[in-house]
């Protein structure tokens, strides 16, 4: 005789999955974005790039099963500044749009039946200087950036000291964490815009294990200065083959 699933056995995520999704909610909506699939132009898309976009796409499945109303985007971040985003120079030539070809990511989700967006770095950065510029102007608007010298820096409770970015000249030169938190920013106000009615909000963010500083003061920097209650970010981090991922989850109150 066959056995019909269970309703807890067709909502419970995979071993691998569910520390990702463990404080999605089983019983009211929630928005979720799962950014995976990250890779820099310079290299191209890899081994992280393609396994990190395939556990996306699981766990956004995931998080539709838990409720029927979830809803879930999924994002693909590019590095296109160059092979660090911490040097005021990139030390490699950043490809263009044209020169990106994202057809291996593209492939996947069609056959997964998803849709993605592509946010890059330059943008981001861009973005992070002219807020940061509007703060020079104006630094009692954000008392938890302080200026020393040409630093500016964020009053961290978790690390001694997070650089947030440079004065140069008239302009400033946005740092890792400024770059990242702004990524955070646009994440949750897309959410907020697509789905207004949802109860929750949730950023899962999928990295390297070489990147975990910069996104953790990252998610500091975003969730003391902009996060809400009904914001949560979850941060994974993994190796190239994305077996067994570390998942980390912050909110305002974690700070």
């Amino acid at each position: 005789m066959t056995t019909l699933p269970t309703s807890r056995s067709r909502t419970s995520p995979t071993p691998r999955v569910a520390p990702l999704l463990e404080t999605v909610s089983t019983t009211s909506r929630s928005a979720v974005l799962v950014a995976g699939g990250y890779f820099d132009t310079a290299a191209g898309i890899g081994a992280f790039s393609l396994n990190s976009f395939a556990l996306a796409q699981e766990t956004g499945a995931a998080a539709r099963r838990l409720h029927r109303g979830n809803k879930v985007l999924y994002d693909v971040i590019v590095n296109d500044l160059g092979m660090s985003c911490s040097t005021d120079v990139c030390t490699l030539p950043a490809a263009g749009p044209e020169e990106t070809d994202l057809s291996p990511l593209t492939a996947s989700a069609a056959e997964a039946g998803i849709s993605f967006t592509v946010t890059r770095e330059r943008n981001l950065r861009n973005r992070a200087a002219r807020s940061m510029k509007r703060w020079l102007r104006d630094p009692a608007a954000q008392p938890l950036f302080t200026r020393d010298g040409d630093e500016i820096v964020f009053r961290s409770r978790q690390y001694e000291k997070v650089l947030a970015g440079v004065v140069k000249d008239d302009h400033v030169v946005p740092r890792c964490p400024l770059i990242v938190a702004e990524y955070f920013a646009r994440y949750f106000a897309r959410l907020r815009r697509a789905f207004p009615d949802c109860a929750h909000r949730h950023v899962v963010d999928i990295n390297s294990l070489a990147d975990r500083d910069k996104v953790t003061k990252g998610a500091e920097i975003y969730l003391r200065t902009h996060g809400t209650p009904e914001e949560e970010i979850v941060l994974v981090f993994a190796d190239p083959s994305c077996a067994d991922p570390l998942a980390l989850t912050y909110t305002a109150y974690d700070f």
